[in-house]
């Protein structure tokens, strides 16, 4: 049970008004969310800081509220809350995360990658709830904020699942010295965030940074990714490197791979492992078997836990509708890596194909190139239709064009909107049509928008 006692000893905030005996009970950043005596910490944003919401907060419940110094703070009948001032309300969040982190005495597994980060945290809490109670990140809250905000959810579980992310140098030093993970597990490095850290190298070394907070434990490690297969056993004294793979020789490999709507495989002699997408989800279950062999969890059990494993939402997720339309929602995300994954899940189907490509974001003066090596990617004589929408997704359409593409079967549009009655027109019978691109793009709608017409 944590106090506002421990926000003023640990968190450096200093009481205002209030009894120092109250109980943190949820934690939240938005003031509008409707709470039974939980605690607003009021963030300092871009645009605006959270701070000067305060009443809001308290009129929505809020027992507790941590905020920075304001000018003509009205406390006038909120005389029963508790308000303490913090010089910075972030890190103060951060520190009480990392004080409630510190007396937890369970395992904590940290997860990070430039894809399949979610995916791998859900196929292993599938596993890991048959045998414990499990706390994970709820749905990509794996921020600056979003990690301490779900520690802070921590009631009587036995295992922590954390997904870890970043975009820039020292935001994973941060979150692992809060974290304090038991396991690290890093799924692969490919050029998200290139825009940011310039080279795969400083994004190799910022995803590293999960060892950081560790005090001895496992680094687990996909070993045929080009740039995680030379991380050495050295690489911190008393940390043990594990490694997991379908090419390299690594200390689990996948075997038996047969590829379709529905791929099957081994691990290692463990037979008849399935899941429902393409064989990426392989380094899922692969990762996942690794993390829950260091937790006692049986092999009947991982195995249940993997065949059970379900897609998330708008990932690579695979949608029937009428009139023998099949509908591929991949539009949570993208990098170059899982757009090349993407479209080679195409292959599985002999119908009409078309695929919708959106922006991918934040690769900075990497944008057209990126997107130029995609176009490249679009083979004429596999894919039926292109359409392309955002600012740079048009060098993909003319990279495909060189790639045996007919131009009458290219479309660019500057945005998802203006697509749609192209794509309705599309939509008659008899096809696959793949939706991919990064959440900004918000492609999502198109999806939305399909699932209305054909249903």
């Amino acid at each position: 049970m944590i106090t506002v006692r421990d926000l003023i000893k640990h968190c450096n905030c200093k009481l205002l008004i209030g009894n120092e005996d109250e109980v943190i009970k949820e934690c939240f950043i938005d003031s509008r969310i409707k709470t039974n005596e939980g605690t607003f910490f009021g963030i300092k944003g871009e645009k605006q800081d959270g701070s000067l919401f305060y009443k809001d907060a308290f009129l929505n419940g809020a027992k507790i509220c941590v905020i920075s110094k304001i000018f003509n703070l009205d406390l006038n009948g909120f005389e029963d809350k508790t308000v303490l001032i913090s010089l910075d309300v972030k890190k103060s969040l951060q520190a009480l995360a990392a004080y409630k982190r510190s007396l937890f005495k369970g395992t904590v597994i940290g997860i990070t990658g430039s894809v399949g980060k979610t995916s791998t945290k859900e196929m292993l809490v599938n596993i890991l709830k048959q045998n414990y109670k499990v706390l994970s990140t709820k749905g990509n809250e794996n921020s600056q904020i979003g990690l301490p905000l779900n520690i802070l959810r921590l009631t009587d579980e036995d295992v922590m699942v954390l997904e870890m992310g970043m975009s820039n140098t020292c935001e994973m030093h941060n979150l692992s010295l809060i974290a304090k993970p038991n396991i690290a597990l890093i799924t692969n490095v490919f050029d998200s965030h290139i825009g940011n850290l310039g080279t795969r190298e400083n994004i190799l070394k910022a995803k590293l940074e999960i060892i950081d907070g560790m005090d001895g434990g496992t680094l687990i490690v996909n070993n045929d990714n080009d740039m995680l297969m030379n991380v050495k056993e050295d690489i911190k004294p008393g940390i043990k490197l594990m490694t997991f793979g379908m090419e390299n020789k690594s200390n689990v490999m996948a075997n038996n791979i047969k590829e379709g709507v529905i791929t099957s495989f081994d691990i290692d002699d463990m037979k008849d492992l399935s899941i429902k997408g393409n064989h990426t989800l392989i380094y899922n279950a692969l990762a996942s078997y690794l993390a829950s062999k260091l937790l006692g969890v049986s092999r009947s059990m991982i195995k249940k836990g993997i065949n059970g494993y379900s897609n998330e939402k708008h990932r690579l997720e695979v949608i029937n509708l009428g009139n023998n339309i099949t509908l591929i929602d991949d539009s949570y995300n993208a990098s170059y890596a899982s757009v090349k994954l993407a479209l080679e899940y195409m292959k599985n189907f002999s119908v009409r194909k078309i695929v919708v490509l959106g922006d991918i974001l934040e690769l900075g003066k990497e944008s057209k190139k990126v997107h130029k090596k995609i176009g490249r990617l679009v083979d004429g004589k596999r894919i039926d239709e292109l359409i392309t929408i955002g600012k740079y997704s048009k060098y993909i359409g003319r990279e495909a064009k060189k790639n045996g593409l007919k131009r009458k079967h290219i479309k660019h549009f500057k945005t998802e909107d203006k697509s749609r009655n192209y794509i309705k027109e599309l939509l008659d019978k008899d096809k696959v049509i793949l939706i991919k691109g990064s959440n900004g793009m918000n492609l999502i709608e198109i999806v939305n928008y399909i699932k209305e017409i054909v249903y």
